[in-house]
Parts: structure tokens; sequence; C-alpha cells
């Protein structure tokens, strides 16, 4: 790896991740290159000081490292809407990913930091105005009560983990209140992600998760919607190959996608 970061150095860091993908064949199961999960690890690498990596060239970089800019939006109250007419649109470019990170980053309490590996964004209009984001990620590696609730064994985990997906960030903008809102939504972002999912990545999400730190949320949204809470996780954040009890343990709630997502989750025929 220091070698074809040293050859192709003055190429940038997208040139890098693609040499370094395809030297390990580290690619997803449709056969695209996990380009986006190679530009972390060698980040890590390069903070670590195991690589030198060139500067970064993306607007990404250089918004991750400023204070987000005020949002210049109208803030008038919402307090009714017609569901049926709100417009779901997937983040394809720089514009949405620009007002997506600016949402995310000023009204999230988790704010906009990078989403790592397979993932994907939604903002949800009413008319012009943004109403609502939604963030969408690989699942977490290893979860005690949603593992022993789907049966697997660690075996069967590392193999089609793939097949859940995480609901990473979700966001309605403060000034919107509008009853049954964040269910309808949870609903139809669901179905978006699950079609969207597979023609990105090859694979067809059965099982969707999420995580809620019950110091600021009930998880209410998600009862609605039919999520079946499963208890809490131990608060252990994982870094490196070591697990540090320092997060807050969070509730933890899935919605299968599928009737027979257990087969789906331990059979590789399926």
């Amino acid at each position: 790896m220091q070698a074809l970061v040293k050859r192709h150095y003055k190429e940038g860091r997208t040139r890098i991740s693609e040499k370094v993908c395809r030297a390990l064949a580290w690619r997803q199961s449709n056969g695209r290159l996990k380009d986006m999960a190679c530009r972390e690890v060698l980040r890590n690498m390069n903070r670590n000081g195991l690589i030198r990596l060139p500067p970064a060239r993306t607007y990404g970089g250089a918004w991750r490292k400023t204070k987000p800019l005020p949002f210049e939006g109208s803030k008038t109250p919402i307090r009714g809407l017609s569901l049926d007419k709100l417009r779901i649109e997937r983040v394809t470019d720089r514009a949405k990913a620009e007002l997506w990170n600016l949402l995310i980053g000023t009204f999230h309490y988790l704010g906009s930091s990078r989403l790592v590996g397979r993932q994907m964004k939604y903002l949800v209009f009413s008319g012009k105005r943004p109403i609502a984001c939604f963030g969408w990620g690989d699942a977490a590696w290893a979860v005690r009560a949603r593992d022993e609730w789907i049966g697997w064994t660690s075996d069967e985990r590392e193999r089609f983990r793939e097949r859940i997906i995480n609901n990473v960030r979700f966001l309605i903008l403060p000034w919107v209140r509008v009853k049954n809102l964040a269910s309808h939504l949870l609903s139809r972002t669901a179905q978006c992600v699950v079609a969207d999912w597979k023609d990105a990545y090859g694979v067809k999400p059965v099982l969707l998760e999420t995580f809620v730190d019950p110091a600021k949320f009930d998880g209410t949204s998600y009862r609605a919607g039919n999520w079946v809470e499963l208890g809490s996780t131990r608060g252990y954040a994982k870094h490196g190959g070591l697990h540090h009890n320092s997060q807050t343990p969070k509730k933890i709630f899935v919605f299968p996608v599928r009737q027979k997502f257990r087969t789906n989750l331990r059979d590789s025929q399926k």
C-alpha cells in the first residue's frame, strides 16, 4: 500500500484508493470497487502515520473542516402538509449533498460526520422547501440483541451482514410540526432505499435497523411505523481491533423488509 501511495501520489486520493482496491480485489458483491470504504481505511492509516496521503482535493474534505454555514431558507412554522404530495429525492449531486450536509450539520445532534462505507442519503421536500433528511449506511458489525434475535452464528453474520442496512440519520427540521409525518416518511424512505440500494450495490436489503439515544428520544416514530424494539446496546464503540465502553447505550429497533427475512439472512441462495 505504501508503494501504491507513493507511485500514484500526484494523481490524488481517489486514484490511490482505486489502485488499492484493485490490488486487493476489494469489491462489492455487484463487482464495483469498495472505493469509499477503502478511502476511510487510507485516511485512518494516514492519521496513524503508516502512509502519507496527498492533500484532499474534494469539496467534502473542506466542508468537514469548517463550521456549517447558516441555513438561509424559510423557517416559517409548518403545521400541516399533504403527505402524499411530499417529494423524496436521493442525494446524487453536489448541490443536494451540500444541502444535506448543511441541514444535518446544523440541526441534527450527531452532525454531518462522515458516513463510512456504503451509504444512501435522501432529502424530503414540500414544494421547494426541504423538510426532512435521511441517511442510510452499512449495518453495525456486532450487536448482541440483534444477532441473537436473528439467530446468527458469527460466520453467518460475517457472510450476510450486508443484507442489513442502518438508518444512521433521520431529521425532521425543527420548525416542521406535522402529526404522523415521521412514521409516514420512515415508511416511504424505507421503500425507496431498498430499491435504490439494490441498484447501487447489487444487494437487496432484507432488514433495516437503527439506534436511538434514549436520553434524547423515545423512538415513538419507529414504533408507530411498526419497527420492532429489541432492547439496548451495551455502549461499546469499536476503535481499530478494540472495543471501548465509551458510548451511551442505545435502543435497538429493526424493521423486516421481507416476511422470511431470517431465511434470507442465513441462506446464501436467497
